[in-house]
């Protein structure tokens, strides 16, 4: 009865140790599978990561340069309001027509315009009088940087807000003009030179005047001498 029951015991041994052996196996591939799943769920949010980084960082430059480009114009403006204010206000063609006193609308409402790298730049503002408006057109041209070394790289890599705040006298107005409204007697809109006098003195006119009285005087006189010189052989033959 022994020996029977110690060889149930020895079988009932044996058949559970490949059961414990398939258990152990089983919860090694369970393992090795959940270790992978972890890696490539790391790794996936690893490049989506990347990803949202990128685009924050394309959306910050293309704000930046928003900003950058919105602050250039109005500190742009400000420089040809600066430039043509004291032209406006002692020209007497501007008051006669537009009434005093005479004051430049608000920045948001004019227009600057960038060409040539930033070193040509157009200004359009309205000056508002008691009796009527006008736009004033200021161009302005900066001088270039030299093209070589460091200033050939500072002239692309440093933001022209940057450049113009530095050196506002690099800044030169090659037109200033005023577009004057309709007036009852033209009928016309006239534009105004706000870079040459408002009454010109020693004009071409003005010089052609004198020069035809004066030649028309020493002409007189020429004449009477001649008459003068001929009366006189007369009398003396």
């Amino acid at each position: 009865m022994s020996g029977a029951l110690t060889t149930a015991a020895r079988r009932l041994g044996a058949s559970s140790r490949p059961r414990a052996a398939r258990g152990l196996a089983s919860d090694a591939s369970a393992s090795t599978s959940a270790s992978a799943s972890d890696a490539s769920s790391a790794a996936a949010w690893t490049v989506g990561d990347y990803a949202r980084t990128g685009v924050a960082l394309g959306l910050a430059v293309a704000t930046a340069g928003v900003c950058e480009s919105a602050l250039n114009d109005l500190f742009v403006w400000s420089l040809c309001k600066r430039r043509a204010m004291p032209a406006i206000e002692t020209h007497p063609r501007l008051r006669r027509s537009l009434g005093e006193p005479l004051r430049a609308d608000a920045w948001w409402n004019a227009s600057v315009t960038h060409r040539g790298r930033g070193n040509l730049a157009s200004c359009v503002f309205l000056l508002d009088g008691s009796r009527a408006s006008c736009d004033v057109q200021v161009v302005m041209a900066r001088a270039p940087s030299r093209s070589e070394g460091i200033y050939a790289f500072a002239s692309y890599a440093v933001p022209n807000l940057v450049r113009n705040a530095a050196s506002p006298e690099a800044w030169r107005v090659v037109r200033m003009e005023a577009i004057l409204p309709h007036e009852r007697e033209a009928g016309l809109p006239g534009r105004v030179n706000l870079l040459q006098e408002p009454e010109p003195r020693g004009g071409i006119l003005e010089t052609q005047g004198k020069g035809g009285r004066s030649g028309g005087k020493v002409k007189t006189r020429g004449w009477s001498s001649r008459i003068g010189r001929w009366f006189g052989r007369g009398a003396s033959e």
